[in-house]
C-alpha cells in the first residue's frame, strides 16, 4: 500500500539544502521552468527513509510526466517503477510527489529497510540520474 502522506517538510531540516545525490534530480526538475520543487530526499538507511521530489506544477504537465516514467521503466532506463501521487498541500492547493512505491513499501520493514538502503543504493542512484535525465532532455516539451 502507498503512504499518502505529505512528506515531512516540517522537520528540523533546512530544505533550501538539496542533498548531494538528489541535487541533479531538483536541478533538473526546476530547469524546466514548468515545475517547481517543494522539498526532497535523497533517501536514507537506518531509519530508512524513501527518496522523493515535493513539487507544484500543473495536471498537464504532470500527466507528460507520468506518461515519461512509464515509458522509462518499460524500456529498462530505470530499475524501478517511480510514479507521481497528487496530494494536497497545507493551502489547499494540488502538487505532487514523485515516488518509488518498491523503495516506499521497503521503508515499512524493519529487515527489507536495513537492506534496502545497503542493497539497492547503487540502483537508486542509477534511478536518480536516469530521472535527471528524464527532466533534462525527455522534457523538453514543456
Amino acid at each position: 500500500m502507498i503512504d499518502l502522506s505529505i512528506p515531512n517538510i516540517f522537520s528540523k531540516k533546512d530544505y533550501y539544502e538539496i542533498e548531494e545525490r538528489i541535487k541533479a534530480l531538483v536541478d533538473a526538475i526546476n530547469s524546466t521552468g514548468q515545475v517547481e520543487t517543494i522539498a526532497s530526499c535523497e533517501g536514507h538507511g537506518s531509519p530508512f527513509r524513501p527518496p522523493y521530489v515535493y513539487f507544484k506544477t500543473t495536471v498537464e504537465i504532470a500527466a507528460t510526466i507520468e506518461r515519461k516514467l512509464h515509458e522509462y521503466y518499460s524500456t529498462g532506463r530505470l530499475n524501478t517503477f517511480w510514479t507521481l501521487q497528487g496530494i494536497f498541500d497545507g493551502q489547499y492547493h494540488l502538487c505532487f510527489l514523485l515516488l518509488s512505491p518498491r523503495h516506499d513499501e521497503r521503508a515499512r520493514s524493519i529487515i527489507q529497510s536495513f537492506f534496502a538502503f545497503f542493497w539497492f543504493r547503487r540502483q537508486l542512484d542509477k534511478d536518480l540520474k536516469a530521472l535527471s535525465r528524464l527532466f533534462q532532455e525527455d522534457m523538453l516539451e514543456l
